[in-house]
């Protein structure tokens, strides 16, 4: 399975990849960006293109491997991030799966070895927005309740304690006593400060706490994590395997999150849920942009029982619409993945016109480097 095609596609400020073989087949696969820089994700994809091209799709691994170690700054004209190699790594990696799968006529979870046909789900809101009081907090709330969620999260801590409290407190009457609250902190607290937000928090019936300190800081972590009040979840904006490790060693996290759009894709996914639960710690896949995303998470969710639940952005997000049913609509808080591959149309993201296609690098090309990458995707 010879990759004759590199294609970037981008979803608002969400980066896409499409890969596809001599003979016909593509995967489809998706990598974490800052909002402000969606560009970096690009440029470290032009260089890795070449990369690709006269590879063996199936050598899935070996390709990681060669990504991985794509350095983001070896050349005077070339500065990047250091979240972009990781991020494309990760949707170059997810595409290659989504492949596979779809070459066999399997769904992912079905060519990981299934588990269960469905994956508990909770419903990401709540942010800070202009204009938005308790009232459209709680008619948010209630809306994914609605849809079929039983938890749901919420961000905190960019207000004074008190008025985030009373957010939290109205989200708690919207949703009523049955629904699972997290809150995401996103690094915001102190040591200090802290034990207080959790024992307040707690008294509110809120069950997790997503990020309430920077996760380099193993010995707060393991202070919070060690009143028992809230489950501490860390990990969505990492990728360095030796801070995953350092957590999980100390017995810092009581849920180690992983994105497959920053972690390393489904096959670093895999080994991060492994490790997490070779120390009896559960996992968390979370996503936060497109339907490709969402399908990864899904999938790796329905393949590995040591993942407890998928975060899920807002429903409808962007590209949803492609999803079929059982991936959108919760069902007693629990989506199911389809297939074949991630369970996206074959084709997408062509003709959609909330994508914009950017260039693309066919097999021949790569020797004359950026001059060769095509605008467009006629």
């Amino acid at each position: 399975m010879e990759i004759v095609e590199v294609a970037a596609y981008a979803c608002g400020a969400a980066p896409l990849v499409r890969i596809t073989t001599r003979d016909g087949m593509s995967g489809l696969g998706e990598g974490c960006c800052a909002q402000d820089d969606p560009d970096a994700f690009f440029r470290q994809l032009r260089r890795a293109a070449p990369l690709l091209l006269g590879a063996d799709a199936r050598l899935i691994e070996r390709i990681w491997h060669t990504l991985w170690a794509l350095p983001a700054h070896d050349a005077p004209d070339h500065d990047v991030p250091d979240w972009a190699p990781p991020a494309v790594t990760s949707a170059v990696d997810i595409a290659l799966w989504d492949l596979r799968a779809r070459s066999l006529g399997v769904g992912l979870h079905e060519l990981l070895g299934p588990q269960r046909d469905a994956v508990p789900v909770f419903a990401g809101g709540g942010r800070y927005a202009d204009g938005e009081g308790p009232e459209q907090l709680a008619a948010e709330m209630r809306d994914h309740v609605a849809r079929g969620f039983h938890a749901v999260k919420m961000e905190i801590g960019l207000l004074a304690r008190e008025a985030d409290l009373a957010r939290v407190a109205v989200v708690r009457e919207a949703v009523g006593p049955d629904v699972e609250i997290v809150v995401d902190a996103q690094s915001r607290l102190t040591t200090g400060e802290a034990p207080a937000w959790i024992r307040r928090l707690a008294e509110l019936g809120v069950t997790a706490i997503q990020a309430p300190l920077p996760t380099a800081d193993v010995a707060g972590l393991l202070m919070l994590r060690r009143t028992g009040r809230l489950r501490v979840m860390v990990g969505a904006r990492e990728w360095r395997t030796q801070r995953f490790r350092d957590l999980l060693r100390a017995g810092a996290v009581g849920v180690l999150q992983v994105d497959p759009g920053l972690c390393g894709g489904i096959t670093r996914a895999l080994k991060l849920i492994a490790l997490a639960e070779a120390h009896d710690v559960p996992a968390s896949v979370q996503t936060r942009s497109t339907a490709v995303l969402l399908a990864a998470c899904l999938h790796l969710g329905a393949a590995r029982g040591a993942v407890a639940g998928v975060g899920v952005p807002g429903l409808p997000g962007p590209l949803h619409d492609a999803l079929p049913p059982i991936m959108t609509s919760p069902r007693d808080g629990c989506l199911s993945p389809d297939g074949p591959g991630l369970g996206l149309p074959e084709g997408l993201p062509a003709g959609r016109g909330d994508v914009r296609a950017l260039w693309r690098l066919r097999a021949g090309e790569a020797d004359r480097g950026s001059h060769a990458l095509a605008a467009g995707d006629g």
